[in-house]
């Protein structure tokens, strides 16, 4: 289930992918719709992490699920966020020292994280499995990084992903040939999303799928939200011609428009959770 990415190119996208939350960082940490904040927290509670654990988050972002863990960490907790990008790292630290949280950070690339085997009590992934180029070396890296019997709690989108958002955003964007910077897939499907995790070692893997219902004011708040997500302003400004972005624009809203009600734009994320272990 590797990415189906040529080994020459991995170094570029890594590149792009990081350069794009670098740009994005600080509209991100808004979190407009608070889908990230709410999905932090639930996975946090799916966990349950004893107080005086040590838990790497990787691919930590804004800093969402960190913060909450470091939240409930005591003085003899251990509480680390890596991500790729030095833009979000300092939001994530900016955030948590108005917070008096105890979390530290570092930049770390999850497929290579630079840490000694068996660190780690507790690993996290929120939103951020999909980023990583290999997602399987991802993934035995945090099996690598865990005590025996540590466990591994991970958030993703789950099949219908961003209902009836993300399909007729998929349709528009081959219409204009919009190639993405990854082939991994951006909603996983249970049985993939499992064996992902055993390939990578984990044992008795638990899948949880929750929805979580969103209404936007607008289409440019929709397709604002789609600009906060790090790779889709590379994608666009690399692909198309100013014309042409605004012709993608133009459709876009044309096509929330459609959706609009009183209400807003309803949209429902489907969210897939995964919890597993590394055996004792």
């Amino acid at each position: 289930m590797k990415s189906r990415n040529s080994n020459d190119n991995l170094n570029d996208i890594r590149g792009s992918i990081r350069q794009g939350w670098d740009e994005v960082a600080g509209r991100y940490t808004l979190d407009r719709s608070g889908i990230f904040g709410r999905g932090a927290a639930r996975l946090i509670e799916l966990l349950n992490p004893p107080s005086n654990i040590a838990l790497l988050d990787v691919g930590c972002g804004s800093g969402a699920l960190t913060i909450r863990a470091a939240s409930s960490s005591d003085e003899d907790g251990l509480v680390i966020g890596s991500d790729i990008s030095i833009e979000m790292l300092r939001q994530s630290q900016s955030a948590s020292s108005k917070k008096r949280v105890k979390a530290s950070y570092c930049q770390m690339d999850a497929e290579f994280l630079g840490f000694a085997k068996a660190s780690f009590d507790v690993a996290t992934c929120a939103f951020s499995l999909f980023q990583f180029p290999d997602m399987e070396a991802a993934l035995i890296e945090m099996w690598r990084v865990l005590k025996p019997g540590g466990r591994i709690g991970l958030s993703n989108w789950g099949p219908g992903y961003f209902t009836p958002i993300a399909s007729l955003q998929r349709d528009l964007f081959r219409e204009f040939k919009i190639r993405p910077l990854l082939n991994n897939p951006l909603a996983f499907n249970p049985s993939q999303y499992e064996g992902l995790l055993t390939q990578a070692g984990f044992k008795g893997v638990e899948l949880i799928g929750e929805t979580d219902e969103v209404w936007f004011a607008s289409p440019e708040e929709v397709w604002t939200f789609n600009l906060d997500l790090g790779p889709f302003p590379i994608m666009l400004r690399d692909q198309l011609s100013k014309d042409q972005h605004r012709e993608l624009f133009n459709k876009f809203n044309a096509l929330m428009d459609d959706l609009m009600t009183d209400q807003g734009i309803k949209s429902t994320f489907h969210l897939l959770y995964a919890l597993g272990q590394k055996e004792n």
